[in-house]
């Protein structure tokens, strides 16, 4: 597992996630202010490109291909890596999750406080 974009061991990650081989999910590196795309392939490497232009603490996707980056606030881009959004908290985000019963709802962790925000399509 890497851990901030200094690729530091696990100790420095704020949010794991499991990859089996051929999945692809977004890692975060609030050091070199980058978001990486990677993917498990099955030599078991994890294969890395740049996705966005911003790190943060903590990077979650729902089904529409929507990519959520807590940096300062929750930064939102398309598949593509153009940013299409910013949700405004009102302290500095730090984790992001997707929940409720239906999994449309972003929660975003704060210093004191736990936001939520439902958003139109299902988090993965």
């Amino acid at each position: 597992m890497i851990g901030g974009g200094t690729w530091r061991a696990d100790v420095q990650a704020s949010q794991f996630v499991a990859f089996a081989p051929g999945e692809k999910h977004f890692v975060t590196s609030e050091d070199d202010a980058r978001t990486y795309a990677a993917t498990f392939d099955g030599n078991r490497e994890l294969q890395t490109s740049v996705f966005a232009e911003r790190g943060g603490t903590s990077v979650v996707s729902d089904r529409a291909s929507n990519v959520f980056i807590a940096s300062g606030q929750v930064f939102v881009y398309d598949g593509s890596g153009a940013q299409i959004g910013v949700l405004e908290i009102p302290e500095r985000p730090s984790s992001l999750a997707f929940g409720g019963a239906d999994h449309q709802t972003l929660f975003i962790g704060a210093r004191s406080s736990l936001y939520a925000i439902r958003i139109a399509s299902v988090g993965k």
